[in-house]
């Protein structure tokens, strides 16, 4: 659980406690779930090293870490929903006030609001975005088209993290990105959310390969963002084998 990394203390950090869930926080998998009215939740999921199995040792850690947060900016800033090991591997429940005690805990820049008050904020919509109905790529979409409808939400962050949102998702960021649902992408190295026409993209080993989605297999393959054949199996595989957190690429997630 990478992001906890930048946290708590250097017990995690040996431990490899990092980063990464539905609105229910079950599963085997790291996720933040941006909620209603920008509250926060993250599942962390992570094997740890066999010398840091301890559950209590751990959870005071992460309490501790939490009380000199709450001392600062407030008792209900973070909130340790809960921490299990089991098995060697440990399951970190969190929720979080704002976008911002997020970032301020973790290190991990995420913004939420209207997509207005994002470009007051100084986020600048570049690279190539997909149009999303019904959790499906229809086709590319324009930063204008993202201006020119009202209310839509955002959030961006910018992680190699899964990521879920309370709303359907209307529009995406394509570099880096798997979309997994309707409300739900995976982000990681090495994805790319193909919008129309095949193009090739280059994987985290730069070699040239085809993106993990396309118009060249069946339409739920294709708008869904599952790898079509074998090849495609194995660049996925590649792209998120290595479990890097970090990146500097922004992802916009735009929904309502």
């Amino acid at each position: 659980m990478k992001r906890l990394v930048c946290t708590v203390c250097s017990v995690l950090l040996c431990a490899g406690l990092l980063s990464g869930c539905g609105t229910s926080l079950e599963g085997e998998e790291s996720v933040v779930y941006v909620g209603k009215k920008g509250v926060i939740a993250s599942l962390d999921v992570e094997t740890l090293d066999q010398s840091y199995y301890d559950e209590t040792e751990l959870k005071s850690y992460v309490d501790a870490e939490v009380e000199d947060y709450t001392a600062e900016h407030g008792k209900n800033a973070v909130k340790v929903e809960s921490l299990k090991v089991e098995d060697g591997v440990a399951k970190l429940k969190m929720k979080y006030k704002t976008p911002e005690d997020y970032t301020a805990f973790n290190g991990i820049e995420l913004y939420q609001g209207k997509v207005v008050a994002s470009l007051a904020a100084g986020y600048v919509y570049d690279g190539e975005f997909a149009r999303v109905e019904e959790g499906k790529v229809v086709g590319a979409a324009t930063k204008q088209d993202i201006y020119s409808e009202d209310d839509l939400k955002v959030a961006i962050i910018l992680a190699n993290t899964d990521v879920k949102v309370d709303g359907e998702i209307c529009y995406v960021s394509c570099q880096n990105v798997k979309l997994t649902g309707k409300d739900s992408v995976s982000i990681r190295d090495g994805y790319y959310l193909e919008t129309g026409s095949v193009t090739a993209s280059v994987d985290v080993t730069g070699q040239e390969s085809v993106g993990t989605e396309q118009l060249s297999g069946t339409e739920q393959m294709e708008m869904t963002g599952e790898p079509v054949n074998a090849d495609d199996t194995e660049q996925t595989e590649a792209a998120a084998g290595d479990g890097s957190f970090e990146t500097d690429v922004y992802t916009f997630i735009v929904y309502k």
